[in-house]
């Protein structure tokens, strides 16, 4: 293989990684992400103590935000 070859294969091989990440790239833009889940801490009355407790909240997507829904009491 000469010198030529070589150079134009190794442009092609650029070319084709080029255009392979360029559509993964675009594919990860356009695909819509998830929310990530927010954890709080609750305190909860226990007779007379207070106990910490974990709660996990899964907010949901509206547009490019993420929200946490409210619920009444």
């Amino acid at each position: 293989m000469n010198e030529a070859n070589a150079y134009k294969m190794f442009g092609v091989g650029l070319a084709t990684g080029a255009l392979v990440v360029g559509i993964a790239f675009t594919g990860k833009m356009l695909r819509p992400r998830a929310c990530e889940p927010v954890v709080d801490v609750e305190y909860k009355r226990d007779g007379r103590d207070w106990v910490p407790q974990t709660v996990v909240r899964r907010p949901v997507r509206d547009g490019e935000r993420c929200l946490l829904a409210e619920t009444g009491s």
